[in-house]
């Protein structure tokens, strides 16, 4: 299946490995997948998807907003916790990557499913590669709870399928 994928396609699966390091996940989820695609899609697919609220820079807030979050309705103050080990390890600890796989990380079974659903986005499309819109419209329909999370909180994920892919007319 990836050797139908569009080169900027392949570098939005390759580059989801590096947001899933730099939201310090041991795996990948969907939303590293969109993360990537958000920075590889073409100008007009992204300036579609900035009008629906999605930018790099935005969803990356959004998500290390929303594991801030989750901490918090644990008890756990994440700035106190950052501070105790700046004050105790020294300032920027947390940044060192000593000690730490650079090994590839596995895709979870949702993020899997995505790039299947990808695949079949393309093949409903009569289209005979699978770009990024592909993948972005993979995300939508594959609704995993988190990404789905993350998308409401600017738009429907219809309104999002919209943004990827403009209706076409018969």
């Amino acid at each position: 299946m990836f050797e139908r994928f569009t080169k900027s396609a392949r570098a939005v699966v390759v580059g989801a490995q590096g947001h899933a390091r730099t939201l310090h996940s041991q795996r990948i989820e969907p939303t590293h997948l969109f993360l990537s695609a958000l920075e590889h899609a073409d100008e007009p697919l992204r300036r579609g998807l900035a009008a629906a609220g999605f930018t790099v820079d935005g969803v990356l807030a959004d998500a290390q907003a929303s594991d801030a979050r989750a901490l918090k309705s644990l008890g756990i103050d994440l700035d106190t916790v950052v501070s105790t080990i700046d004050s105790t390890l020294g300032p920027g600890a947390l940044n060192e990557t000593r000690g730490t796989s650079r090994s590839h990380l596995p895709f979870t079974s949702s993020a899997k499913e995505v790039l299947t659903l990808s695949l079949k986005e393309a093949l409903e499309r009569r289209d005979r590669e699978i770009g990024v819109e592909h993948v972005l419209l993979g995300l939508v329909r594959g609704a995993d709870p988190g990404f789905t999370e993350l998308v409401r909180r600017q738009c429907s994920l219809e309104e999002l399928r919209s943004a990827i892919l403009p209706v076409r007319t018969p």
